[in-house]
């Protein structure tokens, strides 16, 4: 059963979601907050500080396993702020202390848009899955030297984030926890575009796993019987993202995704319907209001 959160809690989830929405890939079940700012230094820099909005349009599977694509519409709120000691973006939040040239540590934020039961037919008479924000210590290993001594190490990241889960639509209740360690790429850069592709595996515990895929008796039929969730593997994703900086407060992004369950820990339960999906979108980041002094990258 969710719990609601505390004050203090609720307030650094919000947080967590304001900074995380510039990085937001509206996935229906997992967004990808691969970052707002491209991994490559820019000509022109950055604002201290930018507060606007981000538009997000997605076609993508309602959860990992789903046979129902939906289409998502979304206008956010966002904040960044690339302080010499704080920062908040859509990589996260951390303390600049506490990043190397080959190690950082942020807390880090994520979310994912609900999906009503109505549009899901194998859903149909249970539960809406409502809409997460993630929050939870990320620890990124920076690894582009590796592959090429001459790269920025931030060029190819492992990321490893441990991530509590909130239901936005119920008050901030509790709904689990996420693992998903990713490996990421900056396959290419050019004038104002960089090209990043990524892999990753997500992970939940038995609470999350039981929002996407238990079936209690209640809602049990005759194509849809009763089934207890496991902890484990959720899915599996390649993703690629072609960033675009139009200006230092318009960016545009355009991501692909591709998703399988197969060997998941609840690959058999009757709410998986389709082993592997992909998804589409397109994202626009306006810094409608930013400071004229220059930030840290």
């Amino acid at each position: 059963m969710s719990r609601t959160l505390t004050s203090p809690v609720r307030a650094a989830a919000a947080l967590a979601l304001f900074a995380a929405a510039a990085g937001l890939h509206a996935q229906e079940t997992g967004a990808d907050t691969g970052g707002a700012t491209e991994r490559t230094r820019p000509k022109e820099p950055l604002p201290l500080w930018e507060i606007g909005l981000v538009g997000i349009a997605a076609y993508q599977p309602a959860y990992p396993g789903s046979d129902r694509d939906l289409g998502r519409l979304r206008v956010l709120p966002f904040g960044i702020y690339r302080g010499a000691v704080l920062h908040a973006d859509g990589n996260g939040i951390g303390v600049r202390a506490l990043r190397t040239p080959r190690w950082e540590w942020d807390v880090s934020g994520s979310g994912s848009f609900g999906s009503s039961a109505n549009k899901v037919d194998a859903r149909r008479g249970m539960p809406s899955i409502g809409t997460l924000v993630e929050i939870g210590p990320a620890v990124r290993i920076n690894l582009g030297d590796v592959v090429d001594p001459k790269r920025e190490p931030r060029l190819t990241q492992l990321e490893l984030p441990v991530r509590a889960v909130f239901d936005v639509s119920h008050h901030f209740g509790h709904e689990g926890w996420t693992f998903e360690p990713r490996l990421s790429h900056t396959a290419w850069t050019g004038q104002g575009f960089s090209l990043v592709v990524s892999a990753s595996t997500l992970f939940g515990d038995r609470t999350l796993n039981h929002l996407y895929y238990g079936v209690d008796a209640p809602y049990a039929t005759a194509d849809r019987p009763a089934y207890g969730a496991k902890a484990g593997l959720i899915a599996t994703r390649l993703n690629a993202s072609l960033r675009h900086r139009i200006s230092p407060t318009l960016r545009m992004q355009y991501f692909a995704q591709l998703e399988t369950v197969r060997g998941a820990a609840n690959e058999e339960s009757p709410l998986v319907r389709s082993k592997q999906d992909a998804g589409i979108g397109v994202s626009l980041i306006w810094g409608a209001w930013h400071s004229d002094e220059a930030g840290v990258e």
